[in-house]
């Protein structure tokens, strides 16, 4: 009878499984926000996505069931797609008008199936979670439509943030390389 092995990696801290947590978690809550997401994340099932994190020495495996998105240490059986590259490449990538799939200076290398990657840009692009609903809930119409026109500029600001600080780490490391 045939079986997979399992090669679980060796971490010192508890840190890699508090990312998984994390991110797990933060994912699942923003898709869930997101009337659309659950659908197109169901139509991943069965898939495997392993993101080795360069530099930190972290690899993450993502599957997906039921709608949901399951970040692990381990998983069974092969990868359908393999992306490496170091966190702030990654973080670039999810950007869509900043990717730059698969070119040398981008750090980011997609081995398999890279459609499973697009599929996942795509879903987190097409990102609309209504931010208005749970905190109305919590804090009254007014308060909640507040906080809610806050977080989202918030977030604008983040991914700015995050751009400019990707443009200036990419100038850096073209200099260096000059």
């Amino acid at each position: 009878m045939p079986y997979t092995v399992v090669i679980m990696p060796e971490y010192i801290t508890p840190l890699p499984g508090m990312l998984a947590f994390t991110l797990e978690t933060a994912v699942n809550h923003v898709l869930q926000m997101d009337m659309e997401s659950p659908a197109r994340v169901k139509k991943l099932e069965g898939r495997l996505l392993q993101l080795d994190l360069e530099g930190l020495g972290i690899t993450l495996f993502f599957t997906f069931k039921h709608g949901v998105v399951r970040v692990r240490l381990e998983a069974e059986g092969t990868p359908d797609t393999v992306i490496n590259g170091t966190p702030v490449a990654l973080f670039s990538m999810a950007e869509p008008e900043e990717a730059d799939w698969g070119l040398p200076e981008s750090k980011v290398q997609i081995n398999g199936d890279a459609s499973l990657a697009r599929d996942l840009e795509r879903i987190f692009s097409k990102l609309e979670p209504d931010w208005e609903g749970p905190l109305a809930g919590m804090l009254g119409d007014t308060a909640g439509h507040q906080v809610a026109q806050g977080l989202r500029q918030g977030v604008e600001t983040a991914r700015e943030t995050a751009r400019s600080a990707s443009k200036v780490l990419s100038d850096i490391l073209k200099d260096r390389r000059s």
